[in-house]
């Protein structure tokens, strides 16, 4: 937890950092305390970082690629969550939404951790929870067509990214859940969060009043010209 507390944390000084070098530009004080005011380690500048589990590796790692591809996932459902709250109809998965961010925390977390050979666990209550969340949505929807093109409004199109960067966080893990370093079930939760994204990309779509985007095949589009 410690790693991802720090990523967050040197995120957060640097901001501040920028905001107080630019406060003291714009009232005219000396910038001499600059580098005094700047806080950053430069511990990474060498290409390598070391892990909660105690571990120095390159920047590339697979450990590093499953956490980034899991804080970029977190990141587009959080844009895709601010988009839904824009709409003039209420999206009523907000709230499912930042659930799903925290519960992507404490994945990175055990990612952090992770180490061959001594699996974390992960709960399976959360799958549960996804697929409970996509039955009641589906029910509310017509059956999908077999391309749907991501688009639709800001809300669906921007969950659509969410969807595929999703995918991406999947494949970002399985070796370490070959490796048993990770909980097989932290695969399937990505897994069907991909799924639960899709189908509330379609409850976005409604809420707007918007059309899917359908892949219609050039054959069809020729026969209709």
């Amino acid at each position: 937890m410690e790693l991802v507390r720090n990523l967050w944390r040197k995120s957060t000084l640097i901001y501040k950092s920028g905001v107080q070098c630019t406060s003291l530009r714009h009232s005219g004080t000396s910038t001499s305390n600059v580098a005094e005011v700047a806080v950053f380690s430069r511990d990474g500048d060498s290409g390598l970082t070391i892990t909660d589990a105690g571990d120095t590796k390159p920047k590339d790692d697979m450990i590093f690629n499953a956490l980034g591809a899991t804080d970029e996932l977190s990141s587009y459902i959080g844009l895709a969550r601010e988009f839904a709250c824009d709409g003039k109809v209420e999206h009523p998965y907000v709230d499912k939404l930042k659930r799903v961010q925290m519960i992507l925390f404490d994945l990175s977390h055990a990612i952090s951790k992770s180490v061959p050979g001594k699996t974390r666990s992960f709960e399976s209550k959360h799958t549960k929870d996804l697929e409970e969340w996509i039955l009641e949505y589906a029910n509310q929807l017509p059956p999908p067509e077999d391309y749907i093109i991501p688009g639709g409004g800001k809300a669906c199109a921007s969950l659509h990214v969410a969807r595929t960067v999703c995918r991406r966080a999947e494949r970002s893990i399985t070796t370490l859940v070959r490796d048993g370093a990770l909980d097989k079930e932290a695969q399937t939760y990505l897994n069907r969060l991909s799924d639960f994204l899709l189908t509330v990309s379609r409850i976005a779509a409604k809420c707007d009043q918007r059309t899917e985007n359908i892949y219609i095949p050039r054959a069809e589009v020729t026969e209709e010209k």
